[in-house]
C-alpha cells in the first residue's frame, strides 16, 4: 500500500527553529521567566514609519489586485539602490526576485540550480532550513564542520577536501546563523577565488548583513571577487534588519536567466509576495 504522504515531504523535519519559537512564547503565556533563543527575531517591534506606510497601501485600490510575480517595481529598483548602498554591489533590476520571506529565496534558489544528486557544500553549523531546502530540490548536502576550534570559520582546504564531481554549490553564511562568525574580507576572496577555479555556484545568504559588532563588517563576496557574479546568488530580506520578520519579504539576486527562471517557478507557486507587504518594505525612515 503506497503512503499517504510523499517520500518527499515525509522526509522533511519539523522545523527546529520554528518549533522552539513556539515552545519559548507558549511557556511565556503561561507565566514563565523564558527568554527564546529560536528565532532570529528582534525583540522590539516594526518600526512605526513602516506600519504607516503599509496602512496607507491598506486603502490604496491599486495594492487589492494582482501585481508581478517578481515584485514591485518600485521595490526591486529600492533593493537595487540598497545593495549598491550597504555592499558597493551594482545590480540591475532584471537581476532580482521578490519572493515571500528569505525562507522562500532560499528554496527558490535551490529548486532552480539544483538537478538530482547535484552536491552542495554546507558548512557547519548551519541554520536547519539550508539542507531541507536542498534535499527538497533533489540535491544533496555535505555537511564541512568549522567548529570552536576554528572560530566557526570554514576554510578552503576543508571545502576542497570536500569537493568532487558532483559539487555543484557552496551555501556560504557570513555573518553565520546560527555562530555570529563573521569572515574577513581575505577569507572572503580566498573562498570566492576557489569557487571561480572550479565552477562552483556560491549562494550567498547575506541577511545578517548588518548584526556586526566591535566595527566588524561583513562582506559581500561578488563585491569582493567580480568574476564570481555570475556564478552567485545573494539571499536577504527586511526580516532582521528592520525588524519585520512577520512581513514575509525576502529577495534572491542573480544572473538574468536564473532569476528569470526563478520567477517563473514562483509564478506557479505563490504569484506575487503581497502589495501591502512590499509597500511598507519600500518605506524609508524619514530620518534618512
Amino acid at each position: 500500500m503506497s503512503s499517504r504522504i510523499s517520500a518527499r515531504i515525509g522526509a522533511i523535519s519539523e522545523s527546529a527553529t520554528l518549533a522552539v519559537d513556539s515552545k519559548a512564547k507558549a511557556l511565556k503565556a503561561a507565566g514563565r521567566p523564558v527568554i527564546g533563543f529560536g528565532a532570529g527575531e528582534p525583540d522590539f517591534p516594526t518600526p512605526d514609519y513602516i506600519v504607516e506606510a503599509a496602512v496607507e497601501a491598506a486603502r490604496d485600490p491599486k495594492n487589492h489586485r494582482y501585481s508581478p510575480a517578481g515584485g514591485l517595481p518600485e521595490l526591486k529598483q529600492a533593493i537595487v539602490d540598497k545593495t549598491k548602498r550597504d555592499s558597493g554591489y551594482e545590480i540591475e533590476a532584471a537581476q532580482v526576485l521578490v519572493s515571500n520571506g528569505g525562507k522562500h529565496a532560499v528554496y527558490n534558489t535551490f529548486a532552480t540550480l539544483l538537478d538530482p544528486g547535484d552536491e552542495v557544500l554546507l558548512p557547519a553549523p548551519y541554520w536547519t532550513t539550508y539542507p531541507e531546502a536542498i534535499l527538497l530540490a533533489g540535491g544533496v548536502p555535505v555537511e564541512v564542520l568549522a567548529d570552536e576550534s576554528q572560530d566557526y570559520l570554514v576554510t578552503v582546504e576543508q571545502l576542497e577536501a570536500a569537493r568532487t564531481e558532483k559539487t555543484k554549490a557552496l551555501l556560504f553564511c557570513s555573518p553565520s546563523n546560527p555562530t555570529g562568525a563573521v569572515d574577513s574580507r581575505e577569507s572572503i576572496e580566498a573562498i570566492g577565488r576557489w569557487a571561480l577555479e572550479h565552477d562552483i555556484w556560491v549562494i550567498t545568504d547575506e541577511i545578517y548583513e548588518h548584526l556586526t559588532y566591535d566595527g566588524v563588517r561583513s562582506t559581500s563576496i561578488p563585491v569582493v571577487v567580480p568574476e564570481l557574479a555570475d556564478r552567485t546568488v545573494v539571499l536577504n530580506g527586511v526580516a532582521k534588519t528592520y525588524a519585520m520578520t512577520g512581513w514575509r519579504v525576502g529577495w534572491m539576486i542573480g544572473p538574468k536567466d536564473v532569476i528569470k527562471a526563478a520567477t517563473n517557478l514562483q509564478s506557479h507557486q505563490t504569484s506575487n509576495v503581497g502589495n501591502i507587504a512590499q509597500r511598507a518594505a519600500i518605506a524609508r525612515s524619514p530620518t534618512t
